[in-house]
């Protein structure tokens, strides 16, 4: 209890330093606009089926979805010295602690439960995020903290959000209809295209590949 407590302290006294300063770089008014155009044109790209497998081939709409925006990212901080120091000053450990939404992949969990979604995908994809999201809040404490072994902690949590995410990727496209991991007749995951499911992979899993991103930059300058 007390170090939900101390998390709660910890991210408004970081809010109030950044409210003092310019304020805290993830709520600028453009990154909010971005997240807001960003997620709408996802949010359109699924309701006209360009996130849909055709004739049995991966969902190559949804991969580019998926792979594109960290790419871009990637390659933006690379060349912008600006977008640099903005993630600069973000704080690592409230980009550590956003990770904890991730437990919204129970919603795999649940989907799977209905017999709506096969266990090769549901199953790994939702407890990992769960694992995943439980985890962050105690490595974000570790991290204000600077608990022993607080940088190792952060590094491991990178490293097993993005495989998380590799592998739920894998495993969704080899379970679509017609893939590897696909029966005749069985549950497939070409619900995953649809509204409202595919704002997970089409826009909520880039937008945390890039929190982890922003994270070992932070890691690998400081």
């Amino acid at each position: 209890m007390s170090e939900h407590v101390e998390l709660a302290e910890r991210a408004g006294a970081g809010s109030e330093s950044a409210a003092a300063g310019k304020g805290e770089p993830l709520l600028r008014l453009p990154v909010i606009a971005t997240l807001i155009v960003w997620g709408a044109l996802s949010a359109l790209a699924a309701a006209n089926g360009l996130y849909q497998s055709v004739n049995g081939a991966p969902p190559y709409g949804l991969v580019a979805a998926a792979i594109l925006p960290p790419l871009a990212f990637c390659a933006a901080y690379g060349r912008s010295a600006g977008l640099r120091r903005w993630a600069d000053e973000i704080d690592l450990g409230l980009v550590t602690a956003l990770q904890g939404w991730r437990v919204v992949g129970a919603a795999f969990v649940f989907v799977w439960g209905l017999g709506m979604l096969p266990a090769v995908f549901a199953a790994p994809a939702g407890f990992g995020d769960i694992a995943v999201g439980l985890a962050a809040p105690f490595v974000a404490l570790a991290v204000w903290r600077r608990s022993p072994g607080w940088r190792r902690a952060s590094y491991a949590l990178i490293a097993a959000g993005l495989f998380d995410f590799a592998a739920a990727f894998a495993t969704g496209a080899l379970a679509r209809e017609g893939g590897a991991l696909h029966q005749p007749g069985a549950i497939h995951t070409g619900l995953m295209a649809e509204l409202p499911l595919a704002l997970i992979p089409g826009y909520l899993v880039p937008a945390f590949a890039i929190l982890h991103l922003i994270a070992f930059f932070k890691l690998r300058r400081a």
